[in-house]
């Protein structure tokens, strides 16, 4: 199935175990069509980066189920595979913040909307990503509520807990 919208590229199926790779923490811009020029230009890609990259740490310190996604986390982002986008695409009727392929590449857009209607914080974003790098780590199936609500648990447990960027109030 190929998804088509402004910024979207096509995908494959998602499934659960992440592809490992070697190479220097940054972010991949999406590659945009010409209809989408705008699309790349994402200013907040390094804070991104740099704030997940504060998150595999402390996560790693947890142990458990956090360092298991954590792991995932590190893997995308040695090989580049984490992607912001400037807003939400559209994957068949839905909009999305963000979604996770079994390669280890995870999308996440840096805003709600081209108007900014709605804006999101950092810590939104790496939320995002986190619940992604979940959806890998522990092989759960993205799409269904019951799914999502499970990895929002799991994810929550960790950051519950947690300091700095992620950290819940």
């Amino acid at each position: 199935m190929t998804v088509t919208a402004a910024c979207a590229r096509p995908r494959v199926a998602v499934a659960p175990q992440p592809a490992v790779g070697a190479s220097t923490a940054t972010v991949a811009m999406a590659e945009a069509p010409a209809s989408c020029r705008g699309c790349t230009a994402v200013p907040f890609g390094d804070e991104v980066i740099r704030a997940v990259s504060r998150r595999v740490a402390d996560l790693t310190a947890r142990g458990g189920a956090c360092a298991a996604y954590a792991s995932v986390l590190e893997q995308s982002l040695a090989s580049q595979r984490i992607v912001v986008r400037p807003f939400m695409w559209r994957v068949g009727t839905n909009l999305a913040s963000a979604q996770a392929l079994s390669t280890g590449e995870i999308d996440v857009a840096r805003e709600i909307d081209a108007l900014n209607v709605g804006v999101r914080s950092l810590d939104d974003v790496v939320h995002s990503v986190e619940h992604e790098a979940a959806h890998i780590a522990f092989a759960i199936p993205s799409g269904q509520r019951w799914t999502e609500m499970i990895v929002d648990e799991r994810v929550g447990e960790c950051r519950s807990r947690s300091t700095g960027v992620g950290a819940m109030p």
